[in-house]
């Protein structure tokens, strides 16, 4: 069954790249370039999972999970944080933003995939 699914990256060419793994399991794609975006995006949209980048300009992926937890209408928003910092206590600091699952960068398709499909 076909979902929509927000991709939050700064970057259009890694959107572009997450957009074309995860059409390939015939889900929607919504593209936005940070966290203001994918706000406004979600309030005239609704989607079924966020997929963000932690870095990104105006408002990076965890200020952006906090303000999805906080939100009643969309607080139970699967959201997946795919970065490339690593370290435990990035971790950390994301998941108690609110983030789902936190992935690093490099990530396999199939795990990605694996990851959607566990929270649909």
């Amino acid at each position: 069954m076909e979902k929509k699914i927000l991709i939050v990256d700064d970057c259009g060419t890694t959107r572009k790249l997450l957009g074309f793994i995860v059409k390939e399991r015939g889900h929607r794609i919504i593209g936005a370039s940070n966290g203001l975006e994918a706000l406004e995006v979600i309030a005239q949209n609704p989607v079924d999972l966020v997929l963000t980048d932690l870095n990104m300009p105006q408002m990076d992926g965890l200020e952006l999970s906090r303000t999805i937890r906080s939100n009643d209408s969309y607080s139970e928003l699967p959201i997946i944080m795919v970065t490339t910092e690593a370290s435990e206590t990035d971790r950390k600091i994301g998941m108690e933003a609110g983030v789902t699952t936190y992935l690093t960068k490099p990530i396999s398709p199939q795990r990605l995939i694996f990851e959607i499909e566990k929270l649909l």
